[in-house]
């Protein structure tokens, strides 16, 4: 049990590190929810449990280290998975190649298709993620989106520095492999384009992606991005910004607990 004093300094370095890692934590939870509305629910209710549970916390870890691991624990309810992605599972029932596919959609995209190239890409994106494992799937997202040395991640995850290396390295290959495969967002040659997946699902009545609001294809049209590593163009890819800033989430929190 801690006394008052430590409470409110523990309180103090609480709110601190929600001023200093929000925009981090919220591109984690999101990749985790994959949406917005979920991500600010499980954000809330990351802080909320901390700041109600403040005096249980015992100082055998970082303060940060145990709001990770809340965060975590919250997100991983969200989590799904795939067996395959959807465009193996549909070219094995066609009997083509993924090249054969895509050649049969020949489409070229109008202006009006932007926003929705967007939500695509994201949806695309989160497909990747679904294909790997959860355990190798919050590994990658801690190195991506926290920016986290292993070291911390072992914490967080509480599994050793070595199975953290084996585990991340392995999430990293794999995500590695299905983009290099396909995706022209890592290399324009190859077939997978999306906006030609938005003639595919208009072709065949399916509702099109929105709602992300990451609005990233001016920034992968510069030198910049085209430039980077493949890594390095993952982990862009994956970095989200949110709808709620921090000082509407920060205005809200406040509202709810009188601990703040």
């Amino acid at each position: 049990m801690q006394d008052k004093a430590q409470q409110i300094e523990l309180s103090k370095q609480l709110e601190f590190h929600i001023q200093t890692n929000y925009e981090k934590l919220y591109s984690l939870i999101y990749r985790m929810t994959e949406n917005h509305q979920d991500t600010e629910d499980v954000l809330q209710n990351t802080f909320i449990k901390a700041y109600s549970n403040i005096d249980n916390f015992k100082k055998k870890s970082k303060l940060s280290t145990w709001v990770y691991r809340i965060a975590i624990n919250e997100g991983c309810r969200y989590l799904k998975s795939w067996n395959k992605l959807p465009l193996i599972a549909i070219t094995e029932e066609q009997g083509v190649s993924e090249e054969t596919f895509f050649k049969g959609l020949e489409y070229e995209p109008s202006i009006d298709d932007e926003l929705i190239v967007e939500d695509m890409r994201e949806k695309c994106i989160h497909g990747f993620l679904k294909c790997i494992p959860k355990k190798m799937r919050i590994c990658f997202l801690l190195k991506s989106c926290l920016q986290l040395k292993n070291k911390d991640i072992a914490e967080v995850l509480e599994i050793s520095e070595d199975n953290v290396k084996v585990t991340l390295h392995r999430a990293r290959q794999k995500l590695k492999d299905m983009f290099e495969m396909r995706c022209s967002l890592i290399d324009p040659q190859k077939p997978c384009k999306c906006y030609l997946w938005i003639k595919f699902m208009r072709d065949h009545n399916l509702p099109l992606p929105s709602g992300h609001d990451q609005f990233k294809n001016d920034d992968l049209l510069k030198r910049h991005f085209k430039n980077m590593s493949v890594l390095r163009k993952i982990d862009y890819l994956y970095h989200a910004e949110g709808k709620m800033s921090k000082i509407e989430f920060i205005s809200k929190l406040k509202n709810l607990s009188e601990i703040l």
